[in-house]
């Protein structure tokens, strides 16, 4: 996958868990190919891998203390799962161990823009550096927030590519180009170059240029601003 990937001009990708479960299998596939960077978290539709065992909490602090390049995600809130409130527990604990080790965190949110921006508001003085906002699809009035208050960026996934996700496309006009990333949402990553042409062609722009922006983007978020 990485060969073609590459092939089709992506160069790198990150690589998000789900749950403790697959942790390691991330930070081995890390330490195998140079392109590949990591982030370990538990993600709200997995939050029953941990629910009643807050040893995960420990290993992850851990797995961050070992591998200095590890970032965090993917971690949120999404509306259409079982028990908000847990969600939101075990959210607020990965973005205060992003905040102490100092790493971005990605940030998954379906149907709970408003919970998520309340929980920042009650958390800024211990927030990641840097966020990354997951496929956004959000309400487009909330970016220039995010961005101003909470140094988020904006990953777009093939739901762009599909004219029915209009919010999703909005979003993407919303967006300053300096704060757009681009992702696969998924194992095949050679998806997120047809993902950047999308992007070229909803801004107007030479796919040239917004390759290299994104590409500067995306170091940007790897070095922690």
């Amino acid at each position: 996958m990485l060969s073609h990937a590459n092939d089709m001009g992506v160069v790198g990708a990150i690589c998000n868990a789900t749950s403790p479960r697959d942790w390691d299998n991330v930070i081995t596939t890390c330490n195998n190919y140079d392109n590949v960077y990591g982030c370990v978290g538990v993600h709200p539709w997995h939050i029953a891998t941990v629910a009643g065992d807050d040893t995960w909490v420990a290993h992850m602090c851990e797995l961050l203390h070992q591998n200095p390049n590890l970032m965090v995600g993917e971690i949120g809130l999404d509306k259409n799962y079982p028990d908000l409130d847990a969600q939101e527990r075990i959210f607020i604990t990965q973005l205060n161990i992003a905040y102490e080790y100092n790493r971005p965190a990605f940030i998954h949110c379906i149907g709970a823009w408003n919970r998520i921006l309340y929980i920042l508001k009650n958390h800024k003085s211990r927030l990641p550096r840097i966020m990354v906002a997951h496929a956004f699809s959000g309400p487009t009035d909330i970016i220039e927030r995010l961005i101003s208050q909470y140094n988020f960026y904006f990953s777009y996934s093939p739901m762009i590519t599909d004219a029915r996700h209009r919010r999703a496309i909005d979003a993407v006009h919303h967006t300053p180009d300096g704060r757009i990333l681009v992702e696969s949402d998924g194992p095949d990553i050679s998806g997120a170059a047809n993902v950047l042409h999308h992007i070229a062609n909803i801004k107007s722009v030479a796919v040239d240029k917004i390759a290299d922006t994104i590409y500067k983007n995306t170091i940007m978020v790897l070095n922690n601003g």
